[in-house]
């Protein structure tokens, strides 16, 4: 029964033909992928609107300006500093466990930046059950400004039980650890009880190839509902 589960459930959201040409490759099935990136980890996102007069290259000037206090945040694991489409900006940020993130959400330097900042904060908080690294892990090209950042969610099935949910997680890392562009993917639950996660790709191009018309058809057929994917650029990037 949890075998049907994951087969019907969460290995189809992952991409059929990339399962299949790994196996194919690899003849014996691989070992799992070293998870450099971790367990049981914690993520939050804070986005606000852009003011109508910021420049892009204002905002990632300011970004970049900021990193070095970033850098020293107790428990900050990584940070994602994005610009969307929708004019807004903000981070997606890892932290080793929920304390860390609930202190820096409290510390003198979110204060400082908010103080000087426009328009109201959202704040989405997220269970990172399992971290991993992609192919493009290590990418130069990082330092670029040209990462991308692609968040997931996904209503599960009716009573789906969330320890079936982790161990598709599990199951599906192999495949995502081969995902060409792929520089991180963070699991993740939400608050909602939606499944996803945050993925880190070293290019538009990559995140626009595997997030294909193809990849919202399997998941429209496999829940009933498209998974809702949110992009945003990631011009500077922090990575403990």
């Amino acid at each position: 029964m949890f075998q049907k589960f994951v087969r019907k459930f969460l290995l189809p959201a992952v991409g059929v033909s990339l399962l299949t040409a790994a196996c194919a490759q690899a003849g014996p099935p691989a070992a799992p992928p070293e998870l450099s990136t971790g367990r049981n980890l914690y993520a939050i996102v804070t986005e606000r609107d852009l003011p109508g007069f910021a420049p892009r290259a204002v905002v990632v000037g300011r970004f970049k300006a900021v990193v070095p206090e970033y850098e020293a945040v107790p428990g900050l694991r990584t940070k994602y500093f994005f610009i969307s489409d929708r004019k807004t900006y903000g981070g997606v940020y890892l932290f080793t466990d929920r304390a860390s993130a609930d202190a820096y959400l409290e510390s003198p330097l979110l204060a400082a930046i908010s103080a000087k900042a426009t328009g109201q904060r959202t704040l989405t908080r997220l269970v990172i059950p399992l971290a991993i690294d992609g192919p493009a892990a290590g990418n130069p090209d990082l330092a670029k400004g040209k990462a991308v950042v692609r968040i997931v969610r996904i209503t599960p099935p009716a009573g789906a039980p969330r320890e079936t949910i982790l161990a598709g997680f599990e199951q599906a890392a192999p495949a995502y650890s081969k995902a060409p562009g792929l520089v991180h993917k963070w699991f993740s639950i939400g608050e909602d009880g939606r499944f996803g996660g945050i993925y880190l790709f070293a290019n538009k191009a990559a995140a626009d190839a595997w997030f294909s018309p193809a990849w919202h058809s399997r998941v429209k057929e496999t829940y009933g509902v498209d998974g809702e994917v949110v992009a945003l650029d990631a011009p500077v990037v922090i990575e403990k």
